[in-house]
């Protein structure tokens, strides 16, 4: 079949409809175009808003990262501050009345207490490292003691370096570390353990306290005290620091745990054992030799009732014990006076006072102190040269020897026998005990003195009334 005559090639009709294709494929091309023109400025748009947001997003990014930084840092200042509130702090408590630190680090004074304060840190962090793992451990170190009572103690053990040297030891060993403190709180009952009880108390609560390190095994005054801290969830932190060979029983049953440090204090209490007299071992021409080590004689020889005993650690009862001597009659011949409100005979012979206070072994405390009367007032009184150097009438002295003194009334004693004329000062002699001596050398007054000019005063030596300092004689006050 022949196409229609209208669409045949070359025909009129194929070039109209060549044509309308052509019209119909420009206009589909204008349109495209058209909508090409759109789709490019959208793209446009779009980039320019993609650049913005881009833009945000590195902003938003870096300040992230700037907030990733800042949370890091303070991440690492919380652990800082954790750590700091766990706390490795190390507080050391020690009683120095009763841990006393060895004689031959005093007797180097203050090298020996710049050795002490290095020894005992050494070993306390070497202890925590072992125990708890190496940290930064920050030590406090409170040393609290009668550093007057020490001193006469440690001048009764034989060398006069120990109480000499003394206040140089505690002078090196504070100057050992900024945070190393010996503290003298003085003659007062209980003072060093008010002390160590509050520092107990306050110390182990804070919570960067990491350790307390308490050195006061030796008294039991502070069982309560340990036991309460311990009930109240803080036995963790508690470290004992063992002083004396033994410590004290109620302190032992606790189950702490303990450190030793050797060589860095006394290991047995400044009891009868440790005391030397050397100032007694010759008068009047009378000479005594020691014994050998491990063969006491009879001169020596510790009653067994004492050797028992829990002798009380306070230094007035330690300088009031002394070893006994053998009988000399040329030294005992004379009698005199052991009360404290009778003054000597002016007619005894020193001697005779240096043999009385040579002679006496004490007895077991076995009462206490009435605190609402004077010691004078008690009935008996107690014995001063008893309980201040010795008496030689023992168990028949008039005034009782069986009391149970605190240092206040050491003190208290000490001051009324001062108001008492020494004999040998009053005959005009040179006092054969020194500064040792318990009675006065001078009258407090001097030269103002009431009873001088009405010639009553007791003190009635050539020197008496005098300055001692313009004395060229040293004179004991």
């Amino acid at each position: 079949m022949d196409p229609s005559p209208d669409i045949r090639p070359g025909s009129p009709g194929q070039h109209l409809r060549i044509l309308g294709c052509i019209e119909q494929l420009t206009g589909e091309v204008h349109s495209l175009l058209t909508d090409n023109s759109l789709h490019v400025d959208i793209i446009k748009k779009l980039k320019s808003d993609l650049n913005v947001y881009q833009r945000a997003f590195s902003d938003v990014s870096a300040e992230l990262d700037r907030y990733k930084t800042q949370m890091s840092e303070i991440d690492k200042q919380k652990e800082d501050l954790e750590a700091r509130l766990k706390g490795h702090r190390v507080v050391t408590l020690i009683d120095g009345d009763g841990a006393i630190f060895s004689k031959e680090l005093i007797i180097q004074g203050q090298t020996g207490g710049l050795l002490a304060a290095q020894k005992l840190s050494d070993s306390i962090i070497q202890h925590l490292s072992e125990q708890y793992g190496s940290h930064h451990y920050q030590l406090w170190v409170y040393v609290f003691l009668n550093k007057k009572g020490l001193m006469e103690a440690l001048g009764r053990l034989g060398s006069p370096l120990l109480k000499n040297n003394f206040e140089d030891f505690v002078t090196g060993f504070n100057q050992a570390a900024e945070r190393f403190s010996m503290l003298d709180v003085g003659n007062a009952k209980e003072a060093a353990d008010a002390k160590i009880k509050c520092h107990l108390e306050d110390d182990i609560r804070l919570p960067q306290t990491f350790k307390v390190i308490f050195a006061g095994c030796h008294d039991n005054g502070y069982v309560n005290n340990l036991r309460s801290q311990i009930t109240a969830g803080f036995k963790n932190k508690l470290v004992l620091l063992k002083s004396y060979a033994e410590m004290a029983s109620g302190i032992a049953e606790m189950d702490l745990p303990v450190l030793t440090i050797p060589d860095l204090f006394i290991t047995q209490k400044l009891g009868v054992t440790e005391i030397v007299t050397p100032r007694l071992a010759s008068y009047s021409g009378v000479t005594k030799v020691p014994p050998p080590v491990g063969e006491p004689n009879e001169t020596t020889k510790i009653p067994e009732i004492l050797q028992n005993a829990s002798l009380p650690t306070s230094y007035s009862t330690i300088a009031a014990i002394s070893y006994k001597r053998e009988p000399t009659p040329e030294l005992d011949s004379s009698e005199w006076t052991t009360s404290s409100e009778s003054d000597y005979d002016d007619d005894l012979p020193h001697e005779a006072v240096v043999a009385a206070m040579a002679s006496n072994s004490p007895s077991i405390s076995s009462r206490y102190i009435n605190p609402n009367i004077p010691l004078w007032k008690h009935k008996p009184p107690p014995c001063t040269l008893f309980y201040l150097a010795s008496c030689k009438y023992g168990s028949s002295c008039k005034y009782s020897h069986d009391y149970y003194l605190e240092a206040e009334h050491y003190e208290a004693m000490r001051v009324n026998a001062k108001k008492q004329p020494c004999p040998a000062a009053s005959r005009g002699e040179i006092c054969s005990w020194g500064e040792e001596c318990c009675y006065g050398h001078y009258c407090s007054a001097l030269s103002k003195c009431h009873f001088l000019k009405h010639g009553r005063c007791k003190f009635n030596g050539a020197n008496m009334h005098k300055d001692p300092k313009s004395l060229s004689v040293p004179v004991c006050i």
